[in-house]
């Protein structure tokens, strides 16, 4: 009985489901609120974890840095401290006699003995030191803490090849006991007693400094000593007294200029903490090599923790989308509905909600606007065939007088001879006009310019050849797109108001065309009358002034004209001098003509 009770809920609940999915409404809001937070929480929650791998990334490098900090320091300090027993050593008064005399046994009893015995408690009180030698010149004999023997005797000598003629207070170098292993750190006091050379040796096993002992004892931490120059002074299980930084790969992050820094390496398997202190007296820097399994093990941590804390947030924005896209479905079904009816009063439920209720009037609104819209583009559509027809009869007029030209053409040269000039200047002006009246707008330069010459090929018949015009026209321009006519007029302007006036065999028109870049320009220039300085800006403020051009022709024409075709691009520049004559440069951009 009691499935029998929930068999019918259960079923309104499959259809309500059903009609949902069915709806592009509420699917398009489900993705875009559940896209939307997701992406939202997404980079959320990659911040946060890139944040918290950073704090773990400063704090583990922060961690190694101050490590190596403290160990550089008690290093440099334990090498201050063996400087001190050289000079300890260089002012005990017993070293001084064996320094200075062939003989101190003759001077002290069981000198030798007392001598070794000082040497002994050096050796033994600090096991980082592996022996300590005294050398006099005076009897050409080694002193250590075990043996007294003859300079030509001794086994372990390369430390002699340090040797200087100007000795210097302390030299450090790193070599090879008695040519073979152990590698040492050599700490060499010279003197020079009584004209005889003398020296304090003091041999250094860094294997056995306590200070890099407790570095070498973490399994995953190594320590080096790197040159200045770049090469390894110091590390574990070292080959050679001096090797390339290419021996460990994990030290190509070495800079020479470096005094303290540290960073995070990271290749992907298995990362590790770089720090490098300099030292603050010798001329090497102190390096270790951390390896980080505890770092990545925290990382794999962060990982699963915002995994789940991402999936228990997608769970939440599913709900989240599916209740928001249920609400948002059912006023839009009301608005639907009423822009199927416009005229339909809002029912008491879509009236009650104030949003929904706001946005309908403005639907209504927008509709009512867009009929008046629709009746206003109606009645201009209307006129504007009526002036489309007007402009139809206007042209009837110039084919009239193309037509006319032709026939007196026809007749002029049959009176007259086809050489004759006046059929010429007919046939020329006929040409003239049917390219003024062609219905294409634009043109490429080179046809621009031909029609030019003839037009003023027609002004010099005009004034008896009187009229000399040059030409500088360059090849790569002719295939500009350029306005129809645009020529014309400013040659009108420069002859009409320039020249004419005092036209004589001496007046010149000039016509360039160049290119600077992607701007072409056109120079047409005079040597006639010129302009004024108040004539010359009241031109130019009169074709600065677009809104004034409009209807009028010549000048003003072609600027409109420009001004509509290239916009700001355009410009016309004017300079003129009273007497010498004037200058029109005009620069608009270089579009290539069929393109």
């Amino acid at each position: 009985m009691k499935i029998q009770k929930n068999k019918p809920s259960r079923c309104h609940l499959t259809a309500f489901l059903k009609q949902l999915t069915a709806s592009r409404l509420f699917i398009q809001n489900f993705l875009f609120i559940m896209g939307s937070m997701t992406f939202m929480f997404l980079c959320f929650a990659l911040f946060i974890y890139r944040q918290s791998a950073n704090i773990l990334k400063n704090e583990f490098t922060a961690s190694s840095r101050y490590r190596l900090e403290v160990t550089a320091q008690a290093i440099d300090n334990h090498l201050m401290d063996m400087r001190y027993i050289a000079a300890t050593l260089a002012t005990n008064k017993m070293v001084q006699a064996f320094f200075a005399y062939p003989e101190p046994g003759l001077i002290y009893d069981e000198f030798y003995g007392r001598v070794q015995e000082n040497l002994r408690a050096y050796v033994n009180g600090y096991s980082s030191i592996d022996s300590i030698y005294l050398y006099s010149g005076a009897s050409d004999t080694i002193l250590t803490a075990n043996e007294r023997t003859s300079l030509s005797y001794f086994s372990d000598m390369n430390w002699k090849a340090h040797f200087s003629d100007a000795p210097e207070d302390f030299t450090f170098f790193f070599r090879a006991k008695n040519d073979a292993y152990p590698y040492v750190l050599c700490i060499m006091k010279q003197l020079l007693i009584n004209g005889h050379d003398a020296a304090i040796v003091i041999n250094l096993n860094l294997g056995n400094l306590s200070h890099l002992t407790e570095v070498r004892s973490d399994p995953y931490q190594e320590i080096f000593l790197v040159s200045d120059d770049g090469n390894i002074l110091f590390r574990h299980h070292q080959r050679e007294i001096v090797e390339p930084l290419e021996t460990i790969p994990e030290l190509s992050a070495f800079s020479s200029n470096a005094n303290t820094f540290s960073t995070l390496i990271d290749d992907g398997t298995n990362p590790f903490t770089y720090a490098q202190v300099h030292s603050e007296d010798y001329a090497w820097s102190y390096i270790t090599i951390t390896h980080l399994q505890e770092y990545t093990s925290m990382l794999s941590a962060n990982r699963a923790m915002f995994s789940a804390l991402f999936f228990a947030l997608f769970c939440a924005i599913l709900l989240i989308a599916f209740l928001f896209g249920m609400r948002s479905v059912k006023p839009i079904r009301n608005l639907l509905a009423l822009l199927k009816n416009p005229q339909d009063t809002l029912s008491r439920e879509l009236y009650n909600d104030k949003e929904i209720c706001y946005i309908a009037d403005q639907i209504t609104s927008y509709i009512q606007q867009n009929q008046m819209l629709s009746d206003e583009l109606t009645a201009r559509l209307n006129l504007l065939n009526e002036t489309r027809l007007l402009a139809l009869q206007s042209q009837i007029n110039p084919h009239f007088l193309f037509n006319t030209l032709n026939t007196i053409h026809i007749q002029e040269s049959e009176a007259l001879g086809y050489d004759h000039k006046i059929p010429r200047i007919t046939l020329t002006l006929s040409r003239l006009l049917r390219y003024a009246i062609e219905s294409t707008d634009l043109v490429s330069l080179e046809t621009e310019l031909n029609f030019t010459k003839m037009y003023v090929s027609i002004l010099q018949e005009r004034y008896g050849n009187n009229l000399n015009v040059i030409y500088d026209i360059r090849q790569e321009t002719l295939n500009a797109r350029v306005p129809k006519l645009f020529i014309q007029p400013v040659i009108e302007n420069a002859i009409f108001h320039g020249l004419a006036e005092s036209m004589d065999e001496h007046s010149t028109l000039s016509l360039s065309c160049c290119r600077e870049d992607a701007l072409c320009v056109v120079r047409v220039s005079d040597n006639g009358a010129g302009m004024s300085t108040e004539t010359l800006e009241h031109l130019r403020s009169a074709l600065t002034n677009i809104s004034s051009v409009k209807g009028s022709i010549g000048l003003k024409n072609t600027v409109a004209r420009m001004h509509l075709l290239y916009g700001e691009d355009f410009s016309l520049s004017i300079d003129s001098t009273p007497g010498k004559g004037s200058t029109f440069t005009l620069r608009f951009p270089f579009i290539c003509y069929g393109k």
